[in-house]
């Protein structure tokens, strides 16, 4: 019961991050165009880089070769940013094209 609501929610999130898509592309409205597609290529993302990412602690846990010198617990703290630093880009976006959009209409008016 619970694995089909999260799927459900999924899909739900997902036809609404489209439909954003689709519509700031329909009002030329670039920032919302972006900001919905880093959010849709952040919610695919996890599908193709988590087996890589997996598959690199793994090799760097075993040869003990690390970049930069990090511990393995702070490699993953890294890498536990990186969708937080996706959200951060995409929200950037809007705020950026939402503060541009405004300012324009207040001069106009």
């Amino acid at each position: 019961m619970l694995s089909f609501m999260i799927i459900s929610l999924t899909v739900i999130f997902s036809a609404l991050l489209i439909f954003g898509l689709i519509q700031c592309r329909k009002h030329s409205f670039t920032a919302g165009y972006y900001f919905f597609l880093i959010l849709i290529s952040h919610q695919i993302l996890p599908y193709i880089y988590n087996p890589f990412i997996s598959k690199y602690i793994d090799y760097s846990i075993t040869s003990g070769n690390t970049p930069m010198g990090l511990t393995i617990g702070e490699l993953v703290a890294w890498f536990s940013l990186l969708p937080r630093i996706i959200e951060v880009i995409a929200f950037s976006f809007l705020v950026v094209g939402l503060y541009r959009m405004w300012k324009s209409k207040t001069i106009t008016t």
